[in-house]
């Protein structure tokens, strides 16, 4: 087998190490009229086991003028991370309006990459101040587009409209902002009532992967059939469509850049983030970022059904986990109840353990009504509260002679340290 491979490729492989020790990967970079040839890979002689061999390639002269492989064969690609941060002459990313327009040509975007001074501001921030997150974005959301990926199709929407919720949340489900916005796509409560997006003492659905991504679609979607235009659809959904309409008005333009100067200064930020971030996550190797190695466990996960009734705390108990891993694998959850409608429930499990769901589902559904029976007589028996408004005149000793009770119980159970009440003081009594 022969590997030919010319003109400035950065080629990354593992070594050969003595038995027990572990493969390390090494950088290797050609100067650009150099060509690299690899021969007899197969051979016992050679650097490189056949087997083991990874080659990946970056073309730092935008073009791959040569590269020649006899009896090619399916090769598997190397997954390297690391925590390592690049650094970069005078903090800014390497790239100008024609590799960027280069690169945003290899890819089928539908929203307009336009490269600007804001863009390439942006792209300095995410590539160089926030590289680490980003690094993490990018192991991330591998377990996050998949799902992204199917909505989006789904709604017949650009797929690159999953990088929003970076913006947005750094894909977490649990981030909250300081003016009340929740979930990965940040939903103020007013705008998730209006998408359907349930919100209780059980449940914030703002919260839920897939609940919050339709509702988004469904926003974006509205917002891109009125304006035509997907950078104005994403700059409405930042600070909404009056904003817009008003930017339209006081700049006679429809557009986004049109229109840039008469937007909130967070929306005028917004889409150039979008921008940049999108061109980061997809050409972030183009610059030797390598992503960061996460807690994958956290993410790896697999829905089941639950029939009505099941309770959650047996459900966690036979799964051998507590009842607050079982919430992180269910952001949508508050507390460890599963809000059944009289169609069951699907609720998400460590895959860890999904086996075990299913070869202890009878005992869940078993072990499940008589916890039902036992909270329905604990519920039975619990002291119920009723209310007494004081009248003019009355006493402690008055009002306990009426209700059959004793004052200190109604001191008790009211916080009164003496004899002191007033006409309309609103009283707990307990039964």
């Amino acid at each position: 087998m022969k590997l030919k491979i010319t003109t400035g490729l950065i080629i990354l492989t593992p070594f050969l190490t003595m038995a027990g020790e572990n493969d390390s990967l090494a950088m290797k970079i050609l100067p650009k009229d150099k060509t690299l040839i690899l021969s007899d890979v197969d051979s016992a002689q050679s650097a490189v086991d056949s087997t083991d061999a990874r080659v990946a390639a970056i073309d730092t002269t935008n073009r791959l003028e040569e590269v020649t492989l006899e009896n090619p064969t399916y090769i598997e690609p190397v997954v390297y991370l690391n925590d390592e941060i690049i650094s970069f002459e005078l903090n800014q990313i390497p790239v100008d309006e024609g590799l960027f327009n280069h690169h945003c040509s290899l890819m089928d975007f539908k929203v307009p990459m336009e490269y600007n001074d804001l863009v390439k501001s942006q792209i300095d921030f995410f590539g160089v101040r926030w590289q680490a997150k980003l690094k993490t974005m990018v192991t991330k959301s591998q377990h996050f587009f998949p799902l992204y990926e199917s909505i989006l199709s789904e709604y017949d929407m650009p797929l690159e409209i999953k990088y929003l919720s970076i913006i947005e949340s750094g894909l977490n489900p649990h981030a909250r902002s300081r003016c009340g916005a929740v979930g990965p796509w940040q939903f103020m409560p007013a705008t998730a009532r209006i998408f359907n997006l349930k919100m209780d003492y059980n449940v914030d659905e703002r919260k839920s992967l897939d609940k919050s991504t339709r509702a988004a679609c469904t926003y974006l979607k509205q917002m891109y059939n009125q304006y035509g235009d997907w950078l104005v659809a994403l700059a409405a959904y930042n600070c909404g469509p009056g904003n817009v309409r008003k930017a339209m008005r006081l700049s006679g333009s429809t557009d986004f850049w049109g229109i840039y100067k008469y937007l909130p200064r967070e929306t005028q930020n917004y889409v150039p983030k979008f921008i940049a971030i999108t061109y980061m996550m997809n050409f972030y190797d183009e610059y030797c970022i390598v992503p960061a190695p996460i807690n994958d466990s956290l993410y790896m996960s697999d829905q089941v059904f639950c029939k009505e009734g099941y309770d959650f705390e047996v459900i966690a108990e036979k799964l051998g986990i507590s009842n607050e891993q079982l919430l992180q694998f269910n952001p949508e959850l508050k507390r460890a109840n599963i809000p059944y409608k009289g169609e069951g429930y699907t609720l998400s499990v460590p895959q860890s353990v999904t086996q075990l769901y299913y070869e202890n589902e009878k005992d869940i559904e078993a072990k499940s009504i008589v916890r039902a029976e036992e909270k329905r007589i604990a519920e039975a028996n619990r002291p119920k509260v009723t209310y007494h408004y004081v009248q003019r005149g009355e006493s402690l000793i008055v009002i306990a002679r009426k209700r059959g009770i004793t004052v200190s119980q109604l001191r008790q159970w009211n916080g009164i340290k003496g004899s002191t009440i007033y006409p309309k003081q609103k009283l707990k009594i307990y039964r």
